[in-house]
C-alpha cells in the first residue's frame, strides 16, 4: 500500500511539472506559406529583458522570429523596409534574448517564408520585468566610446609624463 501511494505521489510530481512546462509555451500556431503572426506587449518598466524560444512543431525549417517596436512593425506589416531589434535565422527551431531600454509597445513576430509548405509552431515568450535579475552588458557603441576614451586618457597621461621626464632630464 506504501509503495503504491509512492508511485501515485510520484506521478503527481510528473504530471504538475510537465504542466508547469507547457504552461509557459502558447497554443500552436499554424502558419500557410508566407504567412506571420505577432504577439505584442508594452514595456512599462525599463531594463526589461525579452526571452523568445519557437519550435517547429510540424512542418519545415523555413520560421522566423523577430522582434519590432510597433511603429517598425506597421512597415513590416505593409511590406516595407523595416529595422529589427532582434532576429533568428530561418530553421526548425530558434531564440534570441534582448534587453529593451525604452518604455513602449513592441511586436514578436512570427513568419513563415514564402513558397514554405505550411507549418505548425511553438512559441515561449517570457519578459523579465525585474531590472535586477537583467544581466546587463554595454552595447557595442558604448564599449567603443569606453575603450576610446581610456586610450586617449591613457595617450595623453604618457605625453604629460614624458614631457615632465625631459624637461627634468634638460635641467
Amino acid at each position: 500500500m506504501r509503495r503504491v501511494a509512492q508511485t501515485f505521489a510520484c506521478g503527481l510530481l510528473i504530471t504538475a511539472s510537465c504542466a508547469a512546462q507547457s504552461k509557459n509555451a502558447g497554443p500552436p500556431i499554424h502558419l500557410e506559406t508566407g504567412d506571420f503572426r505577432w504577439v505584442t506587449f508594452t514595456v512599462r518598466q525599463i531594463p526589461s529583458e525579452v526571452d523568445c524560444r519557437f519550435q517547429v512543431v510540424e512542418g519545415g525549417a523555413t520560421v522566423h522570429v523577430e522582434l519590432l517596436p510597433m511603429s517598425e512593425f506597421r512597415a513590416f506589416s505593409h511590406g516595407r523596409d523595416h529595422d529589427t531589434m532582434a532576429l533568428t535565422s530561418d530553421g526548425r527551431t530558434g531564440e534570441f534574448r534582448r534587453i529593451i531600454e525604452q518604455r513602449g509597445q513592441y511586436a514578436v513576430v512570427v513568419k513563415n517564408e514564402r513558397g514554405a509548405r505550411p507549418v505548425t509552431v511553438v512559441l515561449d515568450l517570457h519578459t523579465n520585468l525585474n531590472p535586477a535579475d537583467v544581466a546587463r552588458t554595454l552595447s557595442p557603441r558604448r564599449r567603443l566610446t569606453v575603450i576610446l576614451i581610456s586610450f586617449a586618457f591613457f595617450f595623453v597621461t604618457v605625453a604629460w609624463s614624458g614631457r615632465k621626464l625631459l624637461r627634468a632630464i634638460r635641467l
